[in-house]
């Protein structure tokens, strides 16, 4: 799929918009937060060693 032309006439781009019911915007508040289903952020960073890319101890001291 490419690109064959482009449309630049502002009244054309109105009607063609107006058309399809996309022309008025329709401004709303945000949803409602439900604090009963929001998760928890857990602020304490940890590290899990286990997994670590790092060679053994060994492998520096040979």
């Amino acid at each position: 799929m490419k690109v064959i032309s482009f449309i630049e006439d502002d009244a054309l781009i109105k009607k063609i918009l107006k058309h399809l019911g996309l022309w008025e915007t329709r401004n709303h508040d945000p949803p409602q937060l439900d604090i009963e289903h929001t998760p928890t952020i857990e602020t304490e960073l940890t590290y899990d060693y286990t997994y670590s890319q790092l060679p053994p101890i060994d492998y520096w001291t040979q």
